[in-house]
């Protein structure tokens, strides 16, 4: 007999989202310094692809580069422990309608949008625990 596949209650489809997009979706791969030139170079041929941004944290001791559908975080283990729990990252049209929805669906929502150069972002636990931050480039 095949598997059934899991259908999802209509229930939780009640409240939409159809205000608001998901733009892109992103991996966040943890490496070390030494490694990060090489990460950044494998996965510009994987996905047949240059590395959109190159960004440096001296503060913080992290360095940042976007490939496609990765983001590579290299740092000390010291650097990473803080951020390293965070799987993935949603680049969203907006953050605000975003952390409504989210909390409507049982995530935990800091109250405290970060503001960057570059943008908004948030860092949310899904209900399942799950953690996800959600991005709102700066218009350009």
């Amino acid at each position: 007999m095949p598997p059934r596949a899991h259908q999802a209650p209509n229930a939780s489809l009640s409240t939409t989202r159809s205000d608001v997009q998901i733009l892109k979706s992103m991996f966040r791969h943890y490496v070390s310094p030494e490694q990060f030139d090489s990460a950044i170079a494998f996965y510009e041929q994987l996905q047949l692809q240059n590395c959109e941004r190159r960004l440096s944290f001296p503060d913080v001791g992290v360095e940042v580069a976007v490939v496609g559908s990765f983001i590579l975080l290299a740092g000390n283990e010291a650097a990473l422990t803080p951020v390293r729990h965070v799987r993935a990252a949603f680049v969203v049209d907006s953050v605000d309608a975003f952390s409504v929805w989210l909390k409507t669906h049982g995530a935990d929502v800091p109250t405290q949008v970060h503001e960057t150069p570059v943008g908004r972002n948030l860092t949310v636990r899904h209900a399942d625990g799950f953690v996800a931050e959600y991005f709102e480039p700066t218009a350009a």
